[in-house]
């Protein structure tokens, strides 16, 4: 009888193999460890609330290589959160542009017919994509899409009250489907040495600090600024420092809070040597505590490393906000209304206090 010597995971290790099994252990050997993500792409805000996605990937996986494909659109993985997503991310293939009919190339960018990936976890749900995607060979298939009719196991069907959970908890509960384990809520995104380096240039150590992020990219989500600069103004006689991250749209309110506060830190403008989305996530470390509206701002505010109080005027606090005890979410509706100026000052001022733990009372 002839045999064969096959090492597939261990140089130091021969196994004794007869002919007509090796078919089956060479499959498995070209199959490599690894993982395909699939996104239709992130901006800014979905790419931070995505992080702690790919800690638990890593953390549950560590062994497995972590591919991130988006289809259409581009990921700030790959520029603006380059430097922190780079900790989890293997391989980025960006803009795939995969087609969903056998007769047209898988990509139209990419030579994808020949890869094969252990497993494809498909975190969109729109089916036509999910059909191009179905295109790529692999061990293992999980998608929800089409209420999991493409998923090799079997996707649970959630009640009326889950489905209304934050929308992050639905990919854990798929990734759940291919290794199981207990979500890890106190998830920190690490903050590259070179940024804390140059922020603690800027906070001052023997000093608390206070972070406003005043803006929104709809003016509903907006709270009145002359309410930030009141809550401001009380924290500031307690001896807190102001600072203050402004997105481009707050520009025009900028000269009014400098003046309001002209000892104010801005650090974005500060540091150019990072992104200023990594500069507000990286301030984080630094702050006591933090108000944002519901906006792209409060995402980057949603680190674990600070108390976080967020304010809604519409939107479904559960869907939009992640389960940890470090952010209270403050609701216009909580005050019979769906509009921010109906959220008043002294509770704001109340929540804050009950964070920092700076209560008068």
């Amino acid at each position: 009888m002839s045999v064969v010597q096959f090492r597939p995971w261990a140089p130091s290790l021969t196994i004794l193999i007869h002919p007509k099994h090796l078919i089956i252990l060479v499959y498995y050997a070209s199959v490599q460890k690894n993982i395909l993500v699939f996104t239709n792409g992130e901006k800014i805000g979905d790419g931070i609330i995505k992080l702690p996605l790919l800690n638990e990937i890593k953390r549950r996986l560590p062994d497995r290589q972590l591919i991130w494909m988006t289809n259409k659109g581009s990921t700030v993985y790959n520029n603006q959160l380059k430097n922190i997503a780079g900790q989890f991310i293997d391989e980025i293939i960006e803009q795939a542009d995969l087609n969903p009919f056998f007769w047209q190339r898988i990509s139209n960018k990419y030579n994808l017919s020949k890869k094969k990936f252990e497993y494809i976890f498909d975190t969109q749900k729109a089916v036509l994509r999910t059909i191009a995607l179905k295109r790529i060979k692999c061990t293992s298939f999980i998608s929800s899409a089409a209420s999991g009719f493409f998923s090799t196991k079997k996707i649970k069907k959630k009640s009326t009250h889950i489905s209304r959970q934050y929308y992050l908890e639905d990919l854990f509960d798929l990734l759940d489907m291919i290794k199981e384990d207990v979500v890890d809520r106190n998830f920190k995104i690490a903050i590259p040495p070179d940024l804390i380096l140059q922020l603690r240039k800027i906070f001052d150590k023997k000093k608390s600090y206070i972070g406003f992020a005043p803006g929104a990219g709809e003016k509903q989500r907006i709270w009145p600024i002359d309410n930030f600069i009141k809550v401001g103004k009380f924290f500031e006689k307690k001896s807190f420092g102001i600072v203050f991250f402004l997105g481009p749209e707050e520009k025009f309110i900028k000269e009014k809070l400098i003046t309001a506060f002209p000892n104010a830190l801005l650090p974005e403008e500060q540091i150019k040597d990072f992104s200023g989305y990594e500069v507000v996530i990286g301030s984080t470390n630094f702050l006591t505590c933090a108000l944002t509206n519901d906006s792209g701002a409060g995402h980057m505010l949603s680190t674990n490393y600070c108390p976080l109080i967020k304010l809604f005027a519409y939107h479904d606090t559960n869907k939009f906000t992640p389960a940890t005890n470090m952010i209270t979410s403050v609701s216009a509706k909580e005050f019979g209304s769906t509009n921010m100026m109906a959220i008043s000052t002294d509770y704001v001022i109340k929540k804050i206090e009950e964070a920092t733990n700076t209560s008068t009372n």
